[in-house]
């Protein structure tokens, strides 16, 4: 019994120490850049609710909750007043800030993306956003939207290196 049990770990050891990689080399490091293959609309899916953050988030009981925002309140029905996490950054050491917030605003606006759902995830034309401090901003809707919050869901929030190296939207990934 005791040579088969000691003949099974000189096996085992010899087949892990065959080949180019032994338990003791390293693999290399991963180089290059990320390359989607598999272009399915819902591969993008995934990939931007993982990627980036969002002011608002949806948890695992379909509940809307704070995510890069810390609360939201209505103001009337057509003035949603945001709070924002404080001392949040980028990996890039930027800081989240109501303006990094306008400039992902401003770029959604401006592509009308396209979304997997439908174009009725874009805010209404006439929408805009106001910034009241360094950790508040308020979206101000040209007429009463019952899916808003939803809506911010899908606004990603990328950096300003994101913006300036990659680009806004789909077409630019």
């Amino acid at each position: 019994m005791l040579q088969r049990l000691v003949g099974s770990v000189i096996l085992l050891c010899l087949t892990l120490a065959w080949g180019p990689h032994s338990l003791s080399a390293q693999a290399p490091a991963p180089h290059g850049e990320l390359r989607i293959v598999d272009s399915n609309r819902y591969n993008f899916i995934t990939i931007v609710h993982n990627v980036f953050e969002h002011l608002i988030e949806i948890d695992k009981d379909g509940q809307l909750v704070p995510g890069l925002a810390t609360s939201w309140q209505w103001l009337n029905d057509r003035t949603l007043e945001v709070k924002l996490r404080q001392g949040v950054k980028f990996h890039n050491g930027e800081v989240f800030d109501a303006e990094i917030v306008k400039l992902n605003w401003d770029e959604n606006l401006r592509l009308r993306q396209p979304f997997t759902s439908g174009a009725f995830m874009n805010f209404k034309p006439g929408s805009r956003l106001e910034i009241i401090d360094p950790q508040t901003v308020r979206f101000i809707f040209p007429e009463p939207d019952g899916g808003v919050l939803v809506k911010l869901n899908g606004l990603h929030i990328g950096n300003r290196q994101f913006h300036a190296e990659v680009g806004w939207g789909e077409k630019h990934w």
